[in-house]
């Protein structure tokens, strides 16, 4: 199949994918889906499917996290929040569905989830499932991963012997479960004074999960960099399955505007393209010891997530909590003042009417970006979610979700 430009790289033969961004691939990837005639639709429990076995996608700046244009866009706010959800090793259904209802539905008794990312990486040896750790707070709470990672790299920081586990044999071989584990396997090193990550993936869909799993793993990364004092380098997804569904009207959907796309300049518009940036998470740490910093990140996520749940069920919000994240981290403070009007615009249109709602969370994102933040991919993404509830469409942003 060969390059289709000088900014992507796709090898047929080898079944590798690669740019610095995931959202200028993705729809390169989905044509390579849609146009090869060697790459069939087949049977499976889901339905008609395609599928690359072994294919590798490589992101060069995991800091472009987002995914945006070709009309495709993904829920920046669940993003968001489930990324905090799963640093902090939360197993919880309830904290997910305040942006995205759907999640219950892969959740086996509508309150904890049976492999949650960050629990098996926070918890490993412990079942999500397991009653007993909440009634006991002196029981076993598992095997924190990520904890002895920084502890590992600290000590040695030319080690290839950082892997993190999330498939466990004992909880998911031979399973009956809604939530089967995708990803599988972490693997990190430091080379060059960035933080180097692969994944193992054995089944990944190209519009469900890829994005999804990008977005996921650059924000976990991107927190035990930041505890080590270094940047993010490569970020490389092994696929064993990359697929499509035919039931699926995305792929068709970006399939057609990308046609329609290669020979105009941004008429659908990519999110980069268009001028948005990306920020790198910056912290204001009172520690210099690796595991230390891995706390207060903790701490902090901790309060955007408790505070995100009082806004969510009509609760005060703790001021002097929201006024010390914001001297820890102007990131992390924006991305918690996003989401919270995320959650007041949910309660609005419950109560009424649905443009006011859009518009009054276009106003609110103004007032908080300032003049250095206003091109943040981030928000970006948040405002085309508003302004795509609005019933006029004169706006730069990148179209349906």
């Amino acid at each position: 199949m060969g390059n289709f430009n000088t900014n992507k790289i796709i090898v047929d033969d080898l079944g590798v994918g690669k740019n610095d961004t995931f959202s200028e691939l993705y729809p390169t990837l989905n044509f390579m889906f849609m146009n090869d005639e060697k790459i069939v639709w087949e049977d499976s429990r889901d339905g008609l499917v395609k599928e690359r076995l072994d294919f590798k996608t490589i992101i060069t700046n995991p800091y472009r996290r987002c995914v945006g244009g070709y009309d495709r866009n993904i829920n920046v706010f669940f993003l968001l929040a489930e990324a905090m959800w799963i640093f902090t090793g939360r197993k919880d259904v309830k904290f997910l569905t305040f942006f995205n209802k759907r999640m219950a539905d892969f959740s086996d008794d509508g309150q904890v989830f049976h492999a949650p990312y960050g629990f098996r990486l926070r918890h490993w040896g412990v079942r999500a499932e397991d009653k007993f750790l909440e009634e006991n707070l002196h029981a076993s709470q598992g095997y924190d991963q990520i904890a002895d990672a920084i502890k590992i790299f600290s000590a040695n920081p030319n080690t290839r012997q950082v892997v993190l586990q999330i498939w466990n044999p004992e909880f998911d071989l031979g399973t009956k479960t809604k939530d089967t584990p995708c990803n599988d396997t972490i693997m990190m090193k430091i080379r060059n004074g960035k933080l180097i990550t692969t994944i193992q993936n054995r089944s990944n869909d190209l519009h469900w999960g890829l994005p999804t799993n990008v977005f996921q793993f650059s924000f976990l990364t991107e927190m035990i960099a930041g505890c080590l004092g270094i940047e993010l380098g490569t970020q490389t997804h092994n696929s064993q399955s990359l697929h499509i569904y035919q039931k699926n009207p995305i792929s068709e959907r970006m399939y057609k505007a990308y046609l329609s796309q290669r020979n105009v300049e941004n008429k659908y518009g990519e999110l980069y393209a268009l001028g948005a940036k990306e920020r790198k998470v910056d912290f204001a740490f009172s520690h210099e010891v690796p595991g230390n910093r891995l706390r207060e990140i903790d701490y902090f996520l901790n309060i955007i997530i408790d505070s995100l749940t009082a806004v969510a069920e009509g609760r005060e919000v703790n001021r002097e909590e929201i006024r010390a994240l914001e001297d820890f981290s102007q990131y992390l403070f924006r991305a918690y003042t996003y989401l919270k009007v995320y959650l007041e615009y949910k309660h609005k249109i419950v109560e009424g009417d649905k443009v006011t709602a859009a518009e009054d969370a276009l106003k609110l994102i103004s007032i908080i970006d300032e003049l250095e933040w206003s091109d943040w991919d981030v928000s970006y993404l948040a405002q085309n979610f508003f302004y795509t509830k609005l019933p006029y469409k004169k706006h730069k942003f990148l179209g349906t979700l």
